[in-house]
C-alpha cells in the first residue's frame, strides 16, 4: 500500500523548485546583461581606438604625432592624464618635440625606463595613494586615483612609457583585465617607431650626403612659391648664392677627397654666422644658396662678407687657398617673389663677383618688380 504525499508537500516543493528556476533565470539575465554591456563597451573602445590609429597614420612627423595620441586619448578614452616619459639616450631623442610641455612629455635618462622595473611586463596597473605614490609623477598629479602605465617599444629595451592616468582609484585597479591596454601599447610603440623611421627616411631624401646640407630635392616643391607661402607673410627674405672659386682646379691639385673636405668647410663656416633654421641648399657642385628670412638688408650683407672672410681664413691650405663668390639678393614683403627669381637675382650678383676676381660679395641689382 503507497503512501499519499500531501498536496500541501507537493505545492511547496513545486513553489520551491519554481523560485529557484526563477533566481536561476535572473541570475543567467544579470548575467548575459553583463557580458553583452562588457561586449558594447570593448566595441566601444576598439571603435575609438580604431578611429585614433586613422588619425595617427595622418601625422605628418613624431611631434605631430605625440599631439594626435595625446589629443585622442584623453578626448576618446576621457583620462585625466595622459603622459609620455621618453628614454633620451634612445632614437626619440634625436627628434624635435619641443612643442609638448612637460604635461604632455618628460624626458628620463638613459637605462631608467628599465632601472624602474617596466622591462618586467608591457602594463601596470597601480591605485595611487599618499601612502603609495608613483615617483615620476608631479605635484599637480596629486589628484589621480589610478595609473595605467604602458611600456613602449622593445619589452627588454623600451623606449618610453606611456601613463594614463584618472581620479576614480578603481579606473585601473591591479586586478583588471589589460589585454586592451597591452594592444594599445603595441600599436602606438610600433606607430612611433614607423614615424620616426619615416621622418629619417625623408629627411635623408632632402640631404645633401657630402655636406648634410639640403639638396635640391628640398628646393623643389618651393621654387614656384612666392617667397610668403614659405616664408610667411610680411618677412623680408634675404638670399646669398655662394660659388667656391677655381673649385674644379682645386680638386684636380688636391684630389676629390680634399674638395669634399673644402665643401665641408665652406658649409661650417656659413653655419658660424646663420641660425639653424635658416635652409641652405647644396644646388650643384660647389654652389649653394642660403635664405634667411626676416633680417634686414644691411644685415645679410654684413654675413655675406663675414662668410667671405672666414672662407679664406679657412684652414684650407694651399700655395692657392680657398675662397668664395657671393651673390646676395634681397626681397621686400611688398614684392613677394617667386623662389627660383631671388635666387636668379642672387645667381646673376654671384656671377658679378666672380667677373671681379672672386673673393667678395656683390648686391643683385633689381631693377624689375621682381614680381616673376
Amino acid at each position: 500500500m503507497t503512501s499519499k504525499v500531501p498536496n500541501d508537500k507537493v505545492k511547496d516543493f513545486s513553489d520551491r523548485r519554481f523560485e529557484k528556476m526563477a533566481d536561476e533565470n535572473r541570475e543567467l539575465k544579470s548575467y548575459v546583461a553583463e557580458v553583452m554591456q562588457r561586449l558594447r563597451q570593448n566595441e566601444m573602445l576598439f571603435s575609438r581606438l580604431f578611429e585614433l590609429e586613422s588619425q595617427v597614420l595622418k601625422a605628418a612627423d613624431p611631434e605631430d604625432l605625440c599631439f594626435t595620441l595625446l589629443r585622442g586619448l584623453r578626448s576618446g578614452f576621457d583620462l585625466d592624464l595622459v603622459r609620455f616619459w621618453l628614454d633620451r639616450s634612445s632614437f626619440m631623442g634625436g627628434h624635435k618635440l619641443d612643442g609638448l610641455s612637460d604635461r604632455d612629455l618628460v624626458w628620463v635618462e638613459k637605462d631608467e625606463i628599465t632601472g624602474m622595473g617596466f622591462s618586467r611586463k608591457p602594463v601596470w596597473l597601480i591605485q595611487l595613494s599618499s601612502e603609495k605614490p608613483f615617483v615620476w609623477l608631479q605635484t599637480q598629479d596629486s589628484h589621480l586615483g589610478s595609473l595605467a602605465l604602458l611600456t613602449l617599444g622593445n619589452p627588454e629595451h623600451p623606449f618610453g612609457v606611456l601613463g594614463l592616468g584618472s581620479v576614480d582609484r578603481d579606473r585601473f585597479a591591479p586586478d583588471q583585465s589589460s589585454d586592451f591596454l597591452q594592444h594599445l601599447a603595441q600599436v602606438i610603440g610600433l606607430t612611433m617607431e614607423h614615424a620616426v623611421a619615416q621622418e629619417r627616411l625623408a629627411r635623408l631624401s632632402v640631404t645633401d650626403t657630402v655636406t648634410a646640407s639640403h639638396n635640391r630635392r628640398f628646393l623643389q616643391p618651393h621654387s614656384h612659391q612666392r617667397l610668403s607661402q614659405w616664408f610667411g607673410a610680411d618677412n623680408p627674405i634675404a638670399c646669398l648664392y655662394l660659388d667656391i672659386d677655381q673649385f674644379r682646379r682645386y680638386t684636380e691639385r688636391a684630389g676629390e677627397e680634399a674638395g669634399d673636405q673644402a665643401l665641408n668647410s665652406v658649409c661650417g663656416v656659413v653655419r658660424q654666422f646663420v641660425r639653424t633654421t635658416d635652409p641652405l641648399i647644396r644646388m650643384d657642385g660647389d654652389e649653394f644658396v642660403l635664405f634667411m628670412p626676416g633680417i634686414s638688408e644691411a644685415k645679410a650683407k654684413e654675413i655675406a662678407g663675414l662668410v667671405v672672410h672666414g672662407v679664406a681664413a679657412s684652414d684650407q691650405h694651399g700655395a692657392d687657398g680657398l675662397t668664395i663668390s657671393i651673390g646676395v639678393a634681397y626681397s621686400r614683403p611688398a614684392q613677394d617673389m617667386t623662389v627660383k627669381a631671388l635666387i636668379a637675382h642672387a645667381d646673376q650678383a654671384m656671377y658679378v663677383a666672380k667677373a671681379l676676381g672672386g673673393n667678395r660679395f656683390e648686391l643683385a641689382d633689381q631693377q624689375s618688380d621682381g614680381c616673376s
